[in-house]
């Protein structure tokens, strides 16, 4: 039954082999030379150099969700008594770990089925802030920082997956916390600037960003700057991820399945990190 003002998506729920199939349709659409790097990746996995990370949450009742946002539900349609065991589930494009799609901010810019597949397969960057965080729920990565990072640890090369470790993951289970509503109802938690995010955008040729927490612009925003730098540049984002703090800061692949929802502004999705041992 659709719900007024709700997506409703009646699939079985995807399983391990769901992924890698879906992971396995992203590596035939990429051009030789990134499918190289990625085939190299999972030899070094095969042979015990490198490990598999899941930076994505699970989707269950229950979740932290944006104020506005559809939770998860889900709802069960067959058990094994009755030859097989099958679930049906309601969801947001925007709820759980999730792929923000250009269409989200912008008319007429790509929807989530529309992302280049070439874009979804990253190197990643961390730039990890959990120090700054801790005194500081409103923390904004600035162009300074951005700037101090890279002459710490190089520039930032092009078309990488750079992701922001506040240290928010951890706040997960506690949906109270993790969305960190003050009396008013104002949300506080950390987030990119718009300045960063432009120069992810416009001088480094990033293929996205992401964060720990419910949002890529700081908690206190109404404005969404960095939503409309990225999105309306033709760059996605992720959202809700999870343990960020088994990335090094860099030197590791990003795999990011958004679910392929026909004109989706966004989609739940299965992030998978590649890293050295």
């Amino acid at each position: 039954m659709r719900r007024a003002g709700r997506r409703s998506l009646r699939f079985p729920r995807p399983s391990v082999a769901a992924a890698v199939l879906v992971l396995m349709s992203l590596l035939q659409a990429v051009p030789a030379r990134a499918a190289k790097m990625f085939s190299l990746s999972l030899d070094d996995v095969a042979n015990g150099r490198a490990e598999v990370v899941d930076l994505s949450h699970d989707l269950r009742d229950g979740m932290p969700l944006y104020p506005g946002g559809i939770p998860f539900t889900l709802e069960p349609l067959t058990q094994i008594a009755d030859g097989y065991y099958m679930n049906s589930f309601v969801s947001g494009e925007h709820t759980g770990t999730h792929v923000d799609a250009p269409a989200h901010f912008g008319k007429g810019l790509p929807a989530v089925d529309e992302i280049p597949p070439t874009r979804l397969v990253s190197q990643g960057i961390l730039i990890d802030v959990q120090s700054k965080v801790g005194s500081n729920s409103d923390y904004i990565l600035t162009l300074v920082d951005l700037l101090a990072w890279e002459k710490a640890n190089g520039r930032i090369p092009p078309r990488t997956l750079v992701i922001l470790n506040t240290g928010w993951h951890q706040r997960w289970e506690n949906p109270d916390r993790y969305l960190n509503k003050d009396e008013a109802g104002a949300l506080h938690f950390p987030g990119f600037s718009a300045e960063a995010a432009r120069l992810l955008l416009k001088e480094r040729d990033v293929n996205g960003i992401g964060i720990d927490t419910a949002s890529v612009d700081p908690g206190k925003s109404v404005t969404f700057d960095v939503h409309k730098v990225m999105l309306q540049g033709g760059r996605y984002q992720v959202e809700n991820l999870d343990n960020l703090n088994l990335l090094p800061v860099r030197g590791f692949s990003v795999i990011v399945a958004p679910m392929k929802i026909s004109r989706g502004s966004g989609a739940p999705a299965r992030v998978l990190a590649i890293v050295p041992r």
